[in-house]
């Protein structure tokens, strides 16, 4: 049996895919399986993985079951003790999968391997894992850093599933990503569900990705921003504790107003945003139905000490939405990994 599953889900991106599989296949360590889980793919797709990658196991979907629904597809068919999840928009550094397979087996309690996620085409960082606020929202680490900054390994609380090593137990342990969640947030929920339960995650510098962020969706499209506004509620209700609900409950409304100042006033996404809140709303009771799945296994201690706070974040946030706006004017340099 495959030590490793690599799972790619495919939505018409086509483009994508021979760069993605391509480095997957090109991988130094050698003891994995490919699943390609296409979504219901328009753009001959399944045809263009068939001729050309035979090796690989393709699973074609009717529908777009999103991220969520497309891995969970994938899961049921892996047979590796350990699930590394790929975008399809994602090209691996050739020794990716030897680095982190070396890492996660050196701890019994690591439960995920975050990598050093570039965005494509730049020198830049789009993220090394994810860490959570006091509002129970996460956010990325790392974000718009130069290549050079974070070189050293660290434990960090959760991993970018855009390219990311899981270990089964783990997933067995806390379960697999929520269909519910469908894209956006759903790997803030898995993270969460995993620190809560006393998981460890390592971030492994030297395992770099280059990565063509929200190519299949749009960073700011309706389908993008309606799932934001959903999701990351459901992330506060699904998985908050008590205790850290009514403690930081002003974290948790000034979050939502921040939301909304810069989607619907900045981005002008009004429509999307508003109809994703509703929609989270009318879910919400669903969502507290959930919470009795959730293991809590780290003290209010430890909790607390884990969270950044949300003015922190804030200040983030805006200082990242400057810099994006210089970027946008400059020049980018060559790929990673041309």
């Amino acid at each position: 049996m495959p030590k490793t599953t690599f799972i790619v889900v495919n939505w018409n991106g086509k483009s994508f895919l021979s760069d993605c599989l391509d480095a997957l296949l090109s991988q130094s360590c050698k003891d994995f399986e490919i699943i390609l889980v296409d979504n219901g793919s328009i753009d001959d797709s399944v045809a263009f993985v068939k001729e050309n990658y035979p090796s690989i196991l393709l699973i074609t979907l009717d529908n777009n079951t999103g991220f969520t629904g497309g891995n969970n597809v994938g899961f049921q068919h892996a047979s590796g003790e350990y699930i590394a999840l790929v975008n399809n928009d994602a090209i691996l550094c050739p020794n990716w999968l030897f680095l982190m397979m070396t890492a996660i087996e050196e701890d019994r309690l690591l439960g995920c391997c975050a990598a050093k996620i570039m965005i494509s085409g730049t020198n830049l960082i789009d993220s090394v894992g994810d860490i959570f606020t006091t509002a129970f929202s996460g956010t990325k680490v790392g974000e718009l850093h130069d290549i050079k900054e974070f070189s050293k390994r660290r434990y960090i609380p959760g991993a970018c599933a855009a390219a990311a090593l899981y270990k089964r137990e783990m997933l067995e342990d806390i379960g697999f990503l929520d269909d519910d969640f469908f894209l956006n947030h759903e790997d803030t929920d898995l993270n969460l569900r995993a620190w809560l339960a006393g998981w460890k995650c390592l971030y492994v510098p030297e395992a770099v990705v280059e990565h063509r962020v929200s190519t299949t969706i749009g960073k700011l499209s309706e389908t993008s921003v309606y799932y934001f506004a959903r999701n990351s509620l459901w992330v506060w209700v699904k998985n908050t504790p008590i205790y850290f609900m009514f403690r930081y409950l002003h974290h948790r409304i000034l979050y939502e107003i921040a939301s909304f100042v810069f989607f619907c006033l900045i981005a002008q996404r009004w429509r999307p945003f508003l109809r994703g809140k509703y929609h989270s709303l009318k879910g919400l009771p669903y969502m507290f139905s959930k919470r009795k799945t959730i293991q809590i296994r780290l003290t209010r201690k430890e909790i607390r000490q884990g969270l950044i706070p949300l003015g922190e974040y804030l200040r983030k946030r805006i200082a990242i939405l400057r810099q994006q706006k210089m970027q946008n004017n400059k020049q980018q340099p060559d790929a990673l990994f041309p």
